[in-house]
């Protein structure tokens, strides 16, 4: 539907849709769409199987264990003869103009949340010690820009992927801290992801 100019639909609650035209008329080669993955494989071999970009949402432990999704992905996408598309990252994070004032204002926003969280469904509550290790080698991109890019280009290259979303944003933290961090993320980190980027690997 997302690439057609009208559409048929009908449900048990309005009345049915017969090849009614979409307005505004739809952009030239559909809506900009990617399908977000948790984990599962079978999403990602859906995601191939429409042609549709592949998010994948990594909110914890290292970002490398997903490497076998990409290269699934790209085979499905082989399989079902569509064109080579990206693949992207969306993880949690926060960027502040010190490593330590990062690390602070994230763990007092972020642990409530994920505590809340554990309480709910039943896994471990959150410790310091396993927030920094998320911050070392995880999911978590949260620090300077220098620390923040450093890593998004070490998992980009490592997983080669082509887009990096950073969720910034979590329930409390104030409006400043979001601001700076968007700011931060804008002129200082993307910059500098893009230029660890073009040189070896080595430098990544």
């Amino acid at each position: 539907m997302q690439r057609e100019e009208s559409v048929t639909w009908s449900s048990t609650v309005r009345t049915p849709l017969v090849d009614q035209m979409l307005h505004p008329r739809m952009r030239p080669g559909g809506i900009p769409t990617w399908i977000g993955v948790g984990g599962s494989p079978d999403s990602v071999v859906c995601a191939a199987k429409y042609g549709l970009p592949l998010m994948l949402a990594i909110v914890g432990g290292r970002p490398q264990r997903f490497a076998g999704h990409a290269q699934l992905y790209h085979r499905a996408l082989a399989q079902f003869e569509q064109p080579v598309l990206p693949v992207g990252q969306h993880s949690l994070g926060l960027i502040a103009d010190t490593d330590s004032e990062a690390v602070e204002t994230w763990w007092e926003y972020w642990q409530p949340v994920v505590a809340k969280l554990a309480a709910e469904r039943g896994f471990s509550k959150p410790d310091r010690c396993c927030y920094l290790a998320e911050i070392e080698g995880g999911a978590l991109f949260v620090g300077s820009p220098d620390t923040v890019a450093r890593k998004i280009a070490t998992v980009a290259h490592e997983l080669r992927f082509d887009r990096f979303d950073l969720k910034y944003d979590i329930m409390n933290l104030p409006r400043e801290a979001r601001a700076r961090s968007i700011g931060l993320f804008g002129r200082e980190v993307a910059p500098r992801v893009r230029e660890r980027l073009t040189k070896a690997p080595s430098h990544v």
